[in-house]
């Protein structure tokens, strides 16, 4: 029997604003029936923050300290709380529908999503698991507008620290997950640019947790990997369609947060 096909984009580096775009180009185009299921790994040159979709960036970022370090800043179509995105990290976006996860809520399809994400992380040697409850963040964590000071529902942990952070919109039955996967966490970046973000954090960087230097193309290749064996897919190398590429370039206007 022949095994269902998802796409497999490597972007490399791309703006921030150019990769908030495809995001939303290709959930478009698989919301309208043109391309299958993917999975998307991608960098960002140069550096940007992305604010969550609802998120006010005057009270989030010292937006002249992004201008003077030059660094982007840009909305995401997902919630949640603001990213510094450095060489040091490895994003990925996963585009389903819901009937294909056969899920039902939000927090039901983070955790059908998780399995694959998972496996990638054991392939690498890290016992990651789904935070299935929140406990009581910190008054001070609580108001950081940083997303990997605080670990939220939909984030995955190794022991007690926060690894990969997730945030998900859903739109025509079809779910966008991006998600952030740190190699290394930097922290004297946030302080320099986030308001309010002077705490400790609950999180930690993949080599640290890992103890020992993991490449960009190691994780990339394991969380291709992993989807593959958690959901029977194949996926299969691809590029983004003219489509997608021609919409991209109408939505990038409209991710940069100015």
């Amino acid at each position: 029997m022949t095994r269902e096909s998802w796409r497999y984009i490597n972007s490399g580096f791309l703006t921030g604003a150019q990769n908030m775009a495809i995001d939303e180009a290709m959930l478009e185009a698989h919301a309208a029936g043109e391309t299958p299921a993917a999975l998307r790994v991608y960098r960002w040159r140069p550096p940007a923050v992305s604010l969550g979709r609802f998120q006010r960036a005057d009270s989030s970022l010292d937006l002249a300290a992004c201008r003077d370090r030059g660094i982007d800043v840009v909305r995401r179509p997902t919630g949640g709380r603001a990213i510094l995105h450095t060489g040091e990290e490895v994003t990925f976006s996963i585009l389903v529908s819901a009937e294909r996860l056969g899920t039902s809520g939000v927090m039901d399809s983070y955790r059908a999503l998780a399995g694959g994400i998972i496996a990638a992380l054991r392939s690498l040697g890290l016992d990651a698991r789904l935070v299935e409850r929140s406990s009581p963040a910190p008054a001070s964590a609580a108001r950081d507008p940083a997303c990997f000071a605080v670990k939220a529902r939909c984030d995955l942990v190794v022991g007690s620290s926060k690894l990969v952070g997730s945030a998900q919109v859903q739109r025509r039955g079809v779910i966008l997950q991006q998600n952030s996967l740190p190699l290394r966490i930097n922290l004297a970046g946030w302080r320099e640019i986030f308001r309010r973000s002077g705490g400790t954090p609950q999180a930690v960087g993949l080599c640290d947790a890992a103890e020992q230097s993991i490449a960009y193309a190691d994780v990339a290749a394991a969380l291709k990997a992993g989807f593959a064996s958690a959901f029977g897919v194949t996926l299969r190398d691809s590029i983004l369609t003219d489509r997608e590429a021609a919409r991209a370039l109408e939505l990038e206007p409209k991710t940069t947060v100015t």
